[in-house]
């Protein structure tokens, strides 16, 4: 109980906007006058309800002067003033707006029930004072409550409006640093692809070039073909990040496109055999997606670190689990470095891929290559929609 007490106490208190000192000024010098215009006391006592008013707009005006400290200096002034002998009672007005602003600002709600007392108290206390004078205590004490009250929500509101602030500047951030991870990883998957297969087309024409001129001039040809598609898709990715309608954006491949990436890297000069079982054969959307881009990427790895060895891609779908396995795995020649290596790019995109749509991914050498298996999952809504 002590531990929280002081806790509350330790409270910050938030600054008040420097735009409130203009309100403060005109509403503490309206209330002065109308006090004096209505129910003038002696000069003594006009001097200190002025006090009081200057005292209160340097609550806003001075950031060090907490409005606990403001509340003594407003209502000592007016409890005398009024308390001399029951005149300009409408100065009681500037202790409410202390209430007000010390419910709003005060982070502790100790400190800010305490100003509140004390305002509430001033009026009840010069009542009992001069009570030939028939100072009406009863409404000052509500009025108090009723502006500690809205104070303290003033104050909820704005403490719920930082907390947003705060949130929307985290999600902004989020969202910037998982596009850089998208294109990050679009980038990577496209040139790693792109060089890995006119790699492989240029090495088959470096290797015939002596005896078959034809067959040298075909690979350079397939070559020169995939770097002009690959060219063409880099524009079209740096098209759609400069344009924010993404209705006309060419639709993503799935695993019915993944008997042609293994023609191509076939074409290329890697020995790949895929087999894609009926029921996989059309998975679009998210998961399909991430179904090309991670085959597409362990091909490329292959064709980097291992050319020379027999790839075989099996997609299937887990009716237990109901989830959709890829697996790439080589075989051959065992890896010299791991794939892992070359700045974890490579892998880390592929497991990000899988994590995006739900799912995970085991990679790591064999005894004669290299094996990558994912599980993807399907919810029953998407099963019925992508199965044929």
């Amino acid at each position: 109980m002590w531990t929280r007490w002081r806790a509350d106490l330790a409270r910050p208190e938030t600054p008040t906007d420097r735009r409130e000192v203009v309100f403060l000024s005109v509403s503490s010098a309206l209330i002065v006058g109308i006090a004096y215009a209505t129910d003038p006391g002696t000069g003594v006592g006009l001097l200190l309800v002025a006090a009081a008013g200057v005292a209160l707009v340097m609550g806003g005006a001075v950031e060090r002067l907490s409005w606990d400290i403001v509340a003594v200096l407003v209502n000592v002034p007016l409890a005398i003033a009024v308390g001399d002998a029951g005149d300009l009672e409408v100065a009681f007005f500037l202790g409410v707006l202390v209430t007000l602003y010390a419910a709003w600002h005060l982070g502790s709600r100790t400190r800010a029930m305490a100003v509140l007392a004390m305002s509430a108290a001033a009026p009840w206390i010069v009542s009992a004072a001069v009570p030939e004078e028939e100072i009406a205590w009863t409404p000052w004490v509500a009025a108090n409550v009723f502006t500690f009250l809205l104070g303290r929500n003033l104050r909820s509101q704005q403490m719920l409006i930082e907390q947003l602030e705060v949130a929307r500047e985290a999600l902004a951030e989020q969202a910037v640093a998982e596009e850089r991870r998208r294109i990050a990883r679009d980038l990577h998957d496209l040139t790693g692809h792109t060089l890995a297969a006119v790699l492989l087309h240029v090495t088959g024409a470096r290797h015939v070039l002596r005896r078959d001129l034809e067959e040298a001039d075909r690979a350079l040809v397939q070559a020169e073909t995939v770097g002009r598609a690959s060219l063409d898709q880099i524009r079209a990715t740096v098209a759609s990040l400069r344009t924010s309608e993404r209705g006309t954006d060419p639709a993503l491949p799935g695993s019915a496109e993944l008997m042609s990436l293994v023609d191509e890297y076939r074409r290329a000069g890697l020995e790949v055999s895929g087999v894609v079982t009926p029921a996989a054969a059309s998975i679009e959307g998210p998961v399909g997606a991430a179904l090309h881009r991670i085959s597409r990427e362990a091909l490329t790895n292959v064709a980097r670190h291992a050319p020379g060895n027999r790839v075989e891609l099996v997609v299937d779908l887990d009716e237990a689990t109901d989830e959709v396995r890829l697996v790439v795995a080589d075989h051959g020649r065992a890896p010299v470095v791991e794939a892992e290596d070359d700045g974890h790019y490579g892998l880390l995109g592929m497991r990000e891929r899988a994590r995006a749509v739900g799912g995970a991914l085991e990679a790591g050498p064999t005894g004669d290559g290299w094996r990558v298996e994912a599980r993807l999952p399907l919810d029953a809504d998407g099963r019925e929609r992508f199965l044929p």
